[in-house]
């Protein structure tokens, strides 16, 4: 129903898991009125009003990304807790992988051939600061630089840890919650051989709970070299504490 020179509007739908793109229909309410945009008029309880500033948030964090990211090699929005995208029952499924706050991510397992020793090298020198089992602050450009030096072993992947994602999450976390600095935590001799979950960590227990949470952390782990293995940066990405998530195309 089209209702002709519509200004207030009363929205009293509350559903309990919001969408976002049902919401973002909705808005059609306002119409393509921009001349008239000073006496357009929305009523709605409180609650209401924080949902559609958080999908607003996230709309804008999108389009922020398409702009900046014109090639469609990543797509990803920034969800607020509490609200989904979409209805699951339209996705592929499999086709959108999350990163949740609080949350940890990294390979199941890393390269550790000859085709990382350069790598391995400017690592070495780039956290030859940090000592080991401590942490330093560091830009978010900084934290990228890093992770971009490490090589996951795609055989072991189970599609969850993604550097373009990881990295363009951390763009987008920067922005949406202005973040413009990280924690690197530094561990060195290391020796891992097992393959890890990509949620389970690689670093648990009391050193990972050295570095606040509050913050985007990348623990750097160098494993040891070995008689058959090349020694090499075992990344692991945590998210900071708070109501957020990133949800991206795999």
């Amino acid at each position: 129903m089209t209702i002709k020179n519509l200004l207030v509007s009363y929205y009293g739908r509350n559903p309990k898991k919001p969408q976002a793109d049902t919401v973002l229909q909705h808005a059609r309410m306002y119409g393509y009125r921009r001349k008239d945009i000073g006496l357009l008029r929305l009523f709605l309880p409180a609650q209401l009003n924080t949902v559609f500033k958080a999908i607003n948030e996230m709309e804008e964090s999108l389009r922020k990304l398409i702009q900046s990211r014109p090639s469609e090699e990543f797509r990803g929005i920034h969800v607020s807790n509490g609200i989904t995208a979409t209805r699951r029952n339209v996705l592929v499924p499999g086709s959108i992988g999350i990163y949740s706050a609080g949350s940890n991510y990294n390979p199941a397992q890393i390269v550790r051939t000859d085709a990382v020793k350069a790598k391995t090298d400017k690592l070495d020198k780039l956290l030859d600061k940090i000592a080991s089992k401590d942490y330093a602050q560091v830009s978010i450009a900084e934290i990228k630089k890093l992770l971009a030096l490490t090589t996951a072993d795609e055989r072991y992947s189970e599609y969850v840890w993604d550097p373009t994602a990881i990295m363009e999450s951390l763009d987008q976390l920067a922005t949406t919650l202005k973040h413009s600095t990280g924690n690197v935590y530094v561990d060195r001799d290391r020796d891992v051989e097992a393959v890890r979950k990509e949620t389970q960590g690689v670093l648990s227990g009391g050193e990972f709970k050295k570095v606040p949470t509050n913050t985007i952390t990348l623990y750097m782990l160098r494993m040891k070299q070995t008689k058959s293995k090349h020694a090499a940066w075992w990344p692991q990405v945590r998210f900071p504490d708070g109501n957020y998530a990133f949800a991206f195309a795999v």
